[in-house]
C-alpha cells in the first residue's frame, strides 16, 4: 500500500500509471498501465534484428526521459531506489515509463535501509547513508549500459563489485563523444554532494549535441550494440 500511495502522488508521462487496487482472500492486486513495448533492452534486440545501429541519439532520448521522471519524483521527495533496465519500460505510445515503485520511499531525511539491485547500487547505499542522489548513480549505470552493452561495475563476488562501486572503478566507454563520457563521470561520482542532480544532468551539453539530436548525423557517434 506504500507503493500505491506513492503512485497516487506522482503524475508524469514517463512514469507508469496506476489504475486501481483490489484483493481476494489470498492476494492484493495492483492494476497498472500496460507497457506492451517491454523492457528497455528489449528495444535493443529490435535494433539488432533489423540490422540498425543503436546511436547516442537513442541513448540520449531514453536518458533524458528518465531524468525528467526522476526530477519529478525527487521534487516530491520520492526516491525510487531501484533504477535498472528492467524497471524502464515502453508504454503503448512507445514512450519511456519508469515502473516498479515497490522499493520507492518518500523521505525528507537520509535513508539507511540497504535497498536496490547490487550492480546498480550507489556507494552511499552500500554504506547505509543516502538520499535521492542514489537514483542518479543508478541511472548513470543504465546510461553506461546503453552505450556499451555492459554493466560498469562487474566482478566475481559481491565484495569485488562493491569495492569497484565504492571507488568508481569502471572502464570509460569508447566510441562515444567526450560529452557522453563526461556525463557518465558526473553521474558516477562517489561523493553524492558532488554528483549532479537529475535537473543538472538533464541540462548537460551532451543532450544538445548535433549528432545526438539530429538523425541526419546517424554515423557520427554510432554505437555498436553488444547486449550481454
Amino acid at each position: 500500500m506504500d507503493e500505491v500511495q506513492i503512485l497516487l502522488t506522482v503524475d508524469h508521462p514517463n512514469i507508469v500509471e496506476y489504475h486501481e487496487t483490489y484483493d481476494d482472500v489470498n492476494y492484493l492486486y495492483l492494476v497498472m498501465e500496460n507497457c506492451p513495448g517491454g523492457e528497455l533492452f528489449d528495444s535493443n534486440e529490435i535494433f539488432k534484428k533489423n540490422n540498425n545501429d543503436y546511436t547516442e541519439m537513442d541513448a540520449a532520448n531514453v536518458t533524458a526521459k528518465c531524468l525528467e521522471a526522476l526530477h519529478h519524483c525527487h521534487s516530491l521527495g520520492i526516491v525510487h531506489r531501484d533504477i535498472k533496465p528492467e524497471n524502464i519500460m515502453f508504454g503503448n505510445d512507445g514512450e519511456i515509463r519508469l515502473v516498479d515503485f515497490g522499493l520507492a520511499k518518500e523521505s525528507a531525511t537520509k535513508m539507511k535501509t540497504f535497498a536496490g539491485t547490487p550492480y546498480f547500487m550507489a556507494p552511499e547505499v552500500i554504506n547505509h547513508n543516502y538520499n535521492q542522489k542514489c537514483d542518479i548513480w543508478s541511472m548513470g549505470c543504465v546510461l553506461y549500459m546503453l552505450v556499451t552493452g555492459k554493466i560498469p561495475f562487474d566482478g566475481n563476488s559481491k565484495a569485488e563489485v562493491f569495492h569497484k562501486i565504492n571507488n568508481a572503478e569502471y572502464q570509460e566507454p569508447k566510441h562515444v563523444s567526450p560529452e557522453c563520457r563526461d556525463l557518465i563521470k558526473k553521474m558516477l561520482t562517489v561523493d553524492p554532494i558532488k554528483r549532479v542532480s537529475a535537473q543538472q544532468a538533464h541540462a548537460h551539453p551532451w543532450f544538445k549535441l548535433e549528432r545526438v539530436i539530429d538523425p541526419a548525423h546517424k554515423n557520427d557517434g554510432t554505437i555498436p550494440v553488444e547486449i550481454i
